[in-house]
């Protein structure tokens, strides 16, 4: 009889603590009744590859044990030609450094207790966003579940995947936002919300929000929320460097939407173009550059929680 879940786990998220905390995530499933087989990746976006296959397969839950890396991997393998099949359903064990989705969601960092909520939980709808960009010169699309940012957030996020995770991942984002911070110039940017709405500015900054965390818990999207069918968007404007450096403590709150440089909006669709060039990251995964798409898929994943 075919197990009742696949569970695709990344070994070396979090600098190779996951393939070392495995045996104990599967001892504790197995302990609890878990019915599950298990895939362990290879490489980058293996993670989609084996969420394709178990859909194929005839699974219908499937768990990432990782990063938020890892979970936009398996969630880009759930969407075929657009949608997610209504009943299939998404776990999670998270296990990365910045594990940042599943602060929205209400998912436990421990792994224990994510088990039980695997086992236990019931299925949430949640919204998907999907976000046409430049990428090696040419166009490709890619789906996220929390947060997308473009500018300064690319490029910390790009020193991010660079270094050592051992840390965890509230360090090694602060550190590389330091260091970035030296060489950084702000972007002359042009955002377009909804086809109406044009805003021409320089900016730090531009953030997407389908979720309201990125960076290892920096309370980016205070007023997000992962079902309501619309995109929060967060500006940080011509801000300079002590301006940053002074004001993380309230990105870390969620307070720091009423800086005077610091402006919120919400549409469905936001295009971005950057007279300079401007990274753009998803889930914490650098993917391109501007000029970039963005677009909400309401109600697209059941996820259980």
């Amino acid at each position: 009889m075919k197990a009742a879940m696949r569970v695709i786990v990344n070994p070396v998220a979090a600098n190779g603590a996951v393939g070392k905390r495995w045996p104990q995530i599967r001892d504790i499933l197995r302990a609890e009744g878990g019915q599950f087989d298990a895939a362990l990746t290879e490489g980058p976006n293996h993670a989609t590859e084996l969420s394709r296959e178990a859909l194929s397969a005839g699974y219908r839950t499937i768990v990432a044990v990782g990063g938020d890396g890892t979970l936009n991997e398996v969630v880009n393998g759930l969407v075929i030609e657009g949608m997610v099949d209504p009943m299939v359903n998404l776990g999670i064990i998270p296990g990365g450094t910045g594990s940042d989705s599943v602060r929205t969601l209400g998912i436990p960092h421990d792994y224990r207790a994510a088990c039980q909520r695997l086992l236990h939980g019931k299925p949430d709808c949640v919204d998907l966003g999907l976000v046409t960009c430049a990428s090696e010169g040419r166009e490709i699309q890619r789906y996220f579940l929390n947060v997308a940012g473009l500018g300064f957030d690319g490029e910390v996020c790009e020193r991010v995947n660079r270094s050592s995770k051992a840390l965890g991942g509230t360090l090694p984002f602060l550190s590389s936002l330091f260091v970035n911070l030296l060489t950084y110039q702000n972007k002359t940017v042009e955002v377009t919300l909804d086809g109406q709405q044009r805003l021409q500015q320089k900016a730090n900054s531009v953030f997407v929000c389908n979720g309201r965390y990125a960076g290892g818990s920096m309370h980016i999207g205070p007023n997000a929320a992962l079902d309501d069918g619309i995109f929060d968007v967060v500006i940080i404007g011509d801000t300079g460097k002590l301006e940053i450096v002074v004001n993380l403590p309230r990105i870390y709150r969620g307070t720091h939407l009423s800086h005077p440089k610091v402006d919120e909006y919400r549409a469905q669709e936001i295009r971005v173009k950057a007279r300079e060039r401007m990274l753009l990251q998803a889930d914490g995964e650098l993917i391109g550059e501007a000029p970039a798409t963005f677009q909400i898929i309401p109600q697209a994943l059941h996820v259980l929680v």
